[in-house]
């Protein structure tokens, strides 16, 4: 049966982490929470005790680790970064996991936790969205090749373009949200083009939507995916989910859904409790 590392992100709304690990926390599984320390240091009024929150949600549950808290920008290698570190913590600290999963804070389940791990029991692909550069439309960010610099608080677009490695291919961008199995993620640590993709990916704008896609593209190759990456969300956005959307979620081969959140709909998120018999959360912080 699959065993699954989870790895959430969050800087904000410990209400929504609460409903997520209402759903999801098992004895069995791993969990690695990283608050962005813009966050843990309350930077902003509504960060204030965010990590006393996080503390007194997963009290009790031994199996769920946080991690040291780091800088994360939109737009920054940050990102990339965070990910690849919980994937390398992920294996160190648990030897039986099959699959790791990244979550926002205000990601949910759309299906039952018993769909959730046979569906990954049935799969040994990556879950990884993969988009050809070929089929983006002529504004997408990724075409333009921004160069970026990143310091701890804010990541900036610096002129000109960022000239594509010779070294690696970049042909495909998606989702920063996947699915990985084991063999995938060991397989990826120890790729010998790995250290050429950092370097490089480090002054590029917005890799957290190509670092895996470059790391299957290079690695098993982008016909090796899953069918689908497992997630439903609604672009232009993400858009905030509302019972408007419940029938897509319904009908959706995803696994997960996001961006929920239940100040401004407790509705859609306590029928897909209901729907999926997971324990509600709190209405408010």
């Amino acid at each position: 049966m699959a065993k699954i590392a989870y790895f959430i992100m969050i800087h904000h709304k410990p209400v929504q982490l609460d409903w997520l690990l209402r759903a999801i926390h098992t004895d069995d599984d791993l969990f690695l929470i990283h608050i962005d320390l813009k966050s843990a240091l309350g930077l902003r009024r509504e960060w204030k005790d965010i990590a006393k929150d996080v503390r007194r949600i997963i009290d009790g549950r031994p199996n769920i680790r946080i991690m040291r808290s780091r800088f994360t920008n939109w737009g920054g290698w940050s990102l990339s970064r965070i990910q690849l570190d919980a994937i390398e913590t992920a294996l160190k600290v648990d030897k039986d996991w099959t699959h790791f999963v990244n979550l926002s804070g205000q990601c949910y389940p759309i299906k039952p936790l018993s769909e959730i791990r046979a569906a990954l029991d049935a799969s040994d692909r990556p879950m990884v969205e993969m988009r050809p550069f070929s089929s983006l439309p002529e504004d997408d960010w990724h075409l333009r090749w921004h160069p970026m610099f990143e310091t701890p608080v804010k990541a900036f677009i610096r002129k000109g373009r960022k000239a594509p490695p010779a070294e690696f291919d970049i042909s495909y961008k998606g989702s920063q949200w996947s699915i990985l199995p084991r063999t995938f993620c060991e397989a990826a640590l120890s790729n010998p083009l790995l250290p050429k993709m950092e370097r490089y990916f480090r002054g590029l704008l917005l890799t957290d939507e190509l670092i895996m896609q470059t790391l299957v593209a290079n690695g098993p190759g982008a016909g090796a995916v899953a069918p689908h990456y497992g997630r439903e969300i609604i672009w232009p956005g993400p858009k905030v989910l509302d019972m408007g959307d419940l029938p897509r979620l319904r009908a959706s081969p995803g696994l997960f859904a996001r961006k929920f959140d239940v100040s401004r709909d407790a509705e859609l998120m306590q029928t897909l409790a209901e729907d999926n018999g997971y324990q509600p959360g709190p209405v408010s912080a």
